[in-house]
């Protein structure tokens, strides 16, 4: 351990590639450990001497498969540690994976929250796209950029080849914590991605979370609710976590099930086709949970215009889509007749 330093410098000057090793304290290595991870270097060797603690980092990116197995050369596996924030990347990757495991021992006590935090979801929608989540790290810090160093930072964890996590604190959201405001956050994000990388994403936003043990339940809404979108609303590419409530209701059901529903309704319910503008009122009609007013503005027509064309959607249909229980019944049709 002593000669760890001595070690590192002679790699990065063989090598070229980025390594460091710092000394630190007890108190202080977990943060310098989050701190790093979040400018994209890893912690490949940990040992601790008394209260002196000694940390060898690479910087991902630049080091490739033939080049870490050299390190085994020189910090033996008793000498490496699974950090805080790889335990925490592997839990999350587990649960995006399907095999949900136990959460990182003591998690409120080795990251405790001083403030909320809301939970990013980013999906890659091309499954032939090539570019790499770590890429667009630079990116994502700069957009959730705070002036106040003092301030936690985002943290960054790519679950898979499909999706991007990333955990932000609220702070670094101006404090907006209402939905419409999240939602704007969300669909900055995505014109800024598909501006700058020109790659089809699609932004999941959930709600606040005041305690890091509710990751796990935050995770699982937002895939939910992407297995859904991908299904039922796959135009959609920004949501929060608190919509398309029917949608996930319908992803869950198993393909008989869903069949078998979707039979029932087409047999009792006869609709001729709907053309873009009546879909588009029913859609922000539902989305306004059947608010008249608010649907009105949202499309920009007079209320008078929108009474006049639910009108004429119940003379159509039969079904009155002011009234919940006829309302719900023209959204499962809908969405089991488009899918």
């Amino acid at each position: 351990m002593e000669n760890w330093t001595k070690v590192v410098e002679k790699i990065r000057q063989a090598t070229g590639l980025p390594i460091a090793c710092l000394l630190t304290d007890a108190s202080s290595a977990d943060s310098l450990e989050r701190e790093y991870s979040q400018r994209g270097w890893e912690l490949i060797a940990y040992a601790q001497n008394h209260a002196e603690i000694s940390l060898v980092f690479i910087e991902s990116s630049k080091w490739d498969g033939a080049a870490r197995a050299m390190l085994n050369l020189f910090f033996s596996q008793s000498e490496q540690k699974t950090s805080f924030p790889e335990q925490l990347s592997s839990w999350l990757r587990g649960i995006a994976a399907g095999t949900h495991g136990p959460s990182p021992a003591h998690i409120e006590q080795q990251w405790p929250w001083r403030g909320e935090r809301v939970c990013f979801l980013l999906e890659r929608c091309r499954v032939d796209s090539t570019f790499e989540w770590t890429a667009m790290q630079l990116l994502l810090h700069d957009f959730f950029k705070n002036d106040e160093q003092t301030s936690p930072s985002l943290l960054f964890i790519p679950l898979n080849h499909s999706y991007l996590f990333l955990i932000v604190p609220l702070s670094m959201l101006g404090n907006q914590s209402e939905k419409e405001e999240l939602l704007e956050w969300a669909s900055g994000l995505h014109d800024l991605i598909t501006t700058e990388w020109m790659e089809n994403i699609r932004i999941l936003v959930g709600s606040p979370l005041s305690s890091s043990s509710a990751l796990d339940k935050e995770l699982a809404r937002l895939l939910s609710l992407s297995q859904a979108i991908a299904i039922y609303r796959p135009k959609a590419m920004v949501a929060g976590s608190w919509s398309y409530t029917l949608e996930r209701w319908a992803a869950s059901l198993t393909p008989q099930d869903a069949k078998m529903l979707s039979e029932l309704i087409c047999s009792h319910v006869t609709i001729p086709q709907l053309n873009t503008e009546q879909l588009e009122t029913l859609e922000t009609l539902f989305s306004r949970q059947l608010n008249v007013s608010d649907t009105a503005r949202q499309l920009f027509i007079h209320r008078n215009t929108l009474l006049y064309r639910l009108d004429k959607l119940t003379e159509q249909t039969g079904l009155d889509p002011r009234l919940f229980p006829d309302a719900v019944l023209l959204q499962l049709f809908l969405l089991f007749r488009q899918n």
